[in-house]
Protein backbone atom coordinates (compact mmCIF):
# COMPACT_ATOMS: atom_id res chain seq x y z
CA UNK A 1 0.00 0.00 0.00
CA UNK A 2 1.34 3.40 -0.95
CA UNK A 3 0.43 5.31 2.17
CA UNK A 4 -0.27 9.05 2.13
CA UNK A 5 0.79 10.98 5.21
CA UNK A 6 -1.44 10.35 8.17
CA UNK A 7 -1.90 14.07 8.78
CA UNK A 8 -3.19 14.53 5.23
CA UNK A 9 -5.55 11.57 5.53
CA UNK A 10 -7.00 12.78 8.84
CA UNK A 11 -7.32 16.31 7.47
CA UNK A 12 -9.29 15.06 4.48
CA UNK A 13 -11.43 12.87 6.74
CA UNK A 14 -12.20 15.46 9.41
CA UNK A 15 -15.93 15.54 8.55
CA UNK A 16 -16.09 11.75 8.46
CA UNK A 17 -14.37 11.45 11.84
CA UNK A 18 -16.81 13.94 13.37
CA UNK A 19 -19.69 12.04 11.76
CA UNK A 20 -18.56 8.75 13.35
CA UNK A 21 -18.32 10.40 16.76
CA UNK A 22 -21.72 12.05 16.37
CA UNK A 23 -23.38 8.88 15.08
CA UNK A 24 -22.06 6.64 17.87
CA UNK A 25 -22.52 9.35 20.53
CA UNK A 26 -19.16 8.28 21.97
CA UNK A 27 -17.42 11.36 23.25
CA UNK A 28 -13.73 11.58 22.26
CA UNK A 29 -14.04 8.84 19.63
CA UNK A 30 -12.51 11.24 17.12
CA UNK A 31 -9.51 11.66 19.39
CA UNK A 32 -9.12 7.87 19.67
CA UNK A 33 -9.27 7.42 15.88
CA UNK A 34 -6.52 9.97 15.38
CA UNK A 35 -4.41 8.93 18.40
CA UNK A 36 -4.42 5.28 17.32
CA UNK A 37 -3.49 6.28 13.75
CA UNK A 38 -6.63 4.69 12.30
CA UNK A 39 -7.68 4.94 8.67
CA UNK A 40 -10.90 3.75 6.99
CA UNK A 41 -10.66 0.57 4.93
CA UNK A 42 -12.81 1.85 2.05
CA UNK A 43 -10.89 5.10 1.81
CA UNK A 44 -7.47 3.44 1.56
CA UNK A 45 -8.09 0.14 -0.22
CA UNK A 46 -11.19 0.88 -2.31
CA UNK A 47 -10.43 4.53 -3.02
CA UNK A 48 -13.91 5.52 -1.85
CA UNK A 49 -14.14 9.26 -1.17
CA UNK A 50 -17.10 11.11 0.32
CA UNK A 51 -17.13 14.23 2.44
CA UNK A 52 -19.98 12.95 4.58
CA UNK A 53 -19.97 9.17 4.83
CA UNK A 54 -20.08 6.75 7.74
CA UNK A 55 -16.97 4.61 7.42
CA UNK A 56 -17.55 1.55 9.61
CA UNK A 57 -14.11 -0.09 9.54
CA UNK A 58 -11.02 1.80 10.70
CA UNK A 59 -7.73 -0.08 10.74
CA UNK A 60 -4.35 0.52 12.34
CA UNK A 61 -0.82 -0.34 11.23
CA UNK A 62 -0.75 -3.59 13.24
CA UNK A 63 -3.54 -5.32 11.26
CA UNK A 64 -6.28 -4.59 13.80
CA UNK A 65 -9.59 -2.85 13.20
CA UNK A 66 -11.96 -0.64 15.13
CA UNK A 67 -15.38 -1.42 13.68
CA UNK A 68 -18.93 -0.17 14.06
CA UNK A 69 -21.99 -2.35 14.55
CA UNK A 70 -25.05 -0.15 14.78
CA UNK A 71 -23.83 2.51 17.23
CA UNK A 72 -21.42 0.26 19.14
CA UNK A 73 -17.69 0.00 18.48
CA UNK A 74 -15.57 -3.10 18.91
CA UNK A 75 -12.03 -4.16 18.12
CA UNK A 76 -11.05 -6.97 15.76
CA UNK A 77 -7.53 -8.15 16.53
CA UNK A 78 -5.58 -9.70 13.66
CA UNK A 79 -8.34 -8.73 11.26
CA UNK A 80 -8.32 -11.30 8.44
CA UNK A 81 -9.59 -8.73 5.95
CA UNK A 82 -6.24 -6.95 6.35
CA UNK A 83 -3.82 -9.88 6.45
CA UNK A 84 -3.08 -9.90 2.71
CA UNK A 85 -2.85 -6.11 2.50
CA UNK A 86 0.45 -4.25 2.46
CA UNK A 87 0.32 -1.83 5.36
CA UNK A 88 3.21 0.57 5.91
CA UNK A 89 3.90 2.35 9.19
CA UNK A 90 3.43 6.09 8.97
CA UNK A 91 4.92 6.72 12.42
CA UNK A 92 8.23 8.56 12.07
CA UNK A 93 9.16 7.43 15.59
CA UNK A 94 8.40 3.74 15.12
CA UNK A 95 11.29 1.60 16.34
CA UNK A 96 12.72 4.13 18.79
CA UNK A 97 13.53 2.89 22.28
CA UNK A 98 10.88 3.16 24.97
CA UNK A 99 13.01 5.62 26.94
CA UNK A 100 13.23 7.93 23.90
CA UNK A 101 9.50 7.69 23.28
CA UNK A 102 8.90 8.56 26.94
CA UNK A 103 10.89 11.78 26.52
CA UNK A 104 8.55 12.82 23.69
CA UNK A 105 5.35 12.05 25.62
CA UNK A 106 2.98 13.80 27.99
CA UNK A 107 0.88 10.98 29.46
CA UNK A 108 1.43 7.33 30.36
CA UNK A 109 -1.05 4.49 30.80
CA UNK A 110 0.38 1.48 32.61
CA UNK A 111 -1.14 -1.97 33.02
CA UNK A 112 0.88 -4.24 35.31
CA UNK A 113 -0.04 -7.78 36.21
CA UNK A 114 -0.13 -11.37 34.99
CA UNK A 115 -1.41 -13.09 31.89
CA UNK A 116 -4.63 -15.11 31.91
CA UNK A 117 -2.82 -18.15 33.32
CA UNK A 118 -1.56 -15.98 36.20
CA UNK A 119 1.93 -17.20 35.44
CA UNK A 120 3.81 -14.73 33.23
CA UNK A 121 4.54 -11.16 34.25
CA UNK A 122 2.80 -8.82 31.85
CA UNK A 123 3.14 -5.07 31.41
CA UNK A 124 1.54 -2.79 28.87
CA UNK A 125 2.97 0.73 28.59
CA UNK A 126 1.12 3.24 26.45
CA UNK A 127 2.42 6.78 25.90
CA UNK A 128 0.50 9.75 24.57
CA UNK A 129 3.10 11.67 22.59
CA UNK A 130 3.34 15.42 22.32
CA UNK A 131 2.01 14.83 18.79
CA UNK A 132 -1.17 13.31 20.34
CA UNK A 133 -0.44 9.83 19.00
CA UNK A 134 -0.49 6.73 21.20
CA UNK A 135 2.42 4.27 21.25
CA UNK A 136 2.17 0.99 23.15
CA UNK A 137 4.77 -1.50 24.35
CA UNK A 138 4.08 -4.96 25.73
CA UNK A 139 6.36 -6.89 28.09
CA UNK A 140 5.51 -10.59 28.03
CA UNK A 141 7.61 -13.72 28.31
CA UNK A 142 10.60 -11.57 29.23
CA UNK A 143 10.63 -9.41 26.08
CA UNK A 144 9.42 -5.96 25.05
CA UNK A 145 7.71 -5.39 21.73
CA UNK A 146 5.84 -2.46 20.22
CA UNK A 147 2.16 -3.26 19.79
CA UNK A 148 -1.09 -1.63 18.77
CA UNK A 149 -2.65 0.85 21.22
CA UNK A 150 -5.94 -0.91 20.44
CA UNK A 151 -4.73 -3.67 22.79
CA UNK A 152 -5.75 -1.35 25.61
CA UNK A 153 -9.38 -2.06 24.76
CA UNK A 154 -12.23 0.33 24.00
CA UNK A 155 -13.10 1.29 27.57
CA UNK A 156 -9.50 2.06 28.55
CA UNK A 157 -9.02 4.15 25.41
CA UNK A 158 -12.14 6.15 26.23
CA UNK A 159 -10.97 6.58 29.83
CA UNK A 160 -7.56 7.82 28.70
CA UNK A 161 -9.16 10.27 26.28
CA UNK A 162 -11.22 11.68 29.15
CA UNK A 163 -8.09 12.35 31.21
CA UNK A 164 -5.54 13.72 28.78
CA UNK A 165 -5.22 16.85 30.93
CA UNK A 166 -4.43 14.86 34.09
CA UNK A 167 -2.01 16.76 36.33
CA UNK A 168 -1.00 13.99 38.73
CA UNK A 169 -1.52 10.21 38.70
CA UNK A 170 -4.37 7.85 39.50
CA UNK A 171 -4.85 4.14 39.93
CA UNK A 172 -7.72 3.27 37.62
CA UNK A 173 -7.57 -0.51 37.41
CA UNK A 174 -10.81 -2.45 37.42
CA UNK A 175 -12.36 -5.36 35.56
CA UNK A 176 -13.52 -3.11 32.73
CA UNK A 177 -10.04 -1.72 32.09
CA UNK A 178 -8.07 -4.90 31.56
CA UNK A 179 -5.80 -5.07 28.55
CA UNK A 180 -4.99 -8.31 26.76
CA UNK A 181 -2.97 -10.30 27.59
CA UNK A 182 -2.53 -8.53 30.97
CA UNK A 183 -5.83 -9.66 32.41
CA UNK A 184 -4.93 -9.46 36.10
CA UNK A 185 -3.21 -6.62 37.90
CA UNK A 186 -3.23 -2.86 38.34
CA UNK A 187 -3.75 0.05 35.98
CA UNK A 188 -2.26 3.51 36.40
CA UNK A 189 -2.57 6.76 34.51
CA UNK A 190 -0.09 9.59 35.00
CA UNK A 191 1.05 12.77 33.33
CA UNK A 192 4.58 12.60 31.95
CA UNK A 193 7.32 13.39 32.93
CA UNK A 194 6.02 11.89 36.16
CA UNK A 195 5.91 13.33 39.65
CA UNK A 196 8.51 12.17 42.15
CA UNK A 197 5.80 10.13 43.89
CA UNK A 198 4.93 8.22 40.75
CA UNK A 199 8.61 7.66 39.98
CA UNK A 200 9.09 6.24 43.47
CA UNK A 201 6.04 4.00 43.02
CA UNK A 202 7.44 2.59 39.77
CA UNK A 203 10.86 1.99 41.33
CA UNK A 204 9.32 0.13 44.24
CA UNK A 205 6.59 -1.90 42.54
CA UNK A 206 7.77 -2.33 38.95
CA UNK A 207 11.58 -2.45 38.70
CA UNK A 208 11.39 -3.88 35.15
CA UNK A 209 9.52 -0.80 33.99
CA UNK A 210 11.80 1.53 35.90
CA UNK A 211 14.79 -0.08 34.20
CA UNK A 212 13.42 0.21 30.66
CA UNK A 213 12.31 3.82 31.14
CA UNK A 214 15.75 4.82 32.40
CA UNK A 215 17.79 2.72 29.99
Amino acid sequence: MKSPSLERVHSELERNIKFVESYTEIENLGFIIKACRLKPYQYIFENYRAKVYLYRQWFDEFYNSLSLKEKDIYIIYNDYSLIKKSIISTDLYYGLSISKIAKMSKLIHLVAGKDEDLFQECYLLTFLGIDNHLRSYLYWYGEWQQVSPLIMGVKSLILLAQHIDLKYFNQIGNKENKALPCVAGETWLSYWPPSDNFQDLIKEKYPIINEILNN
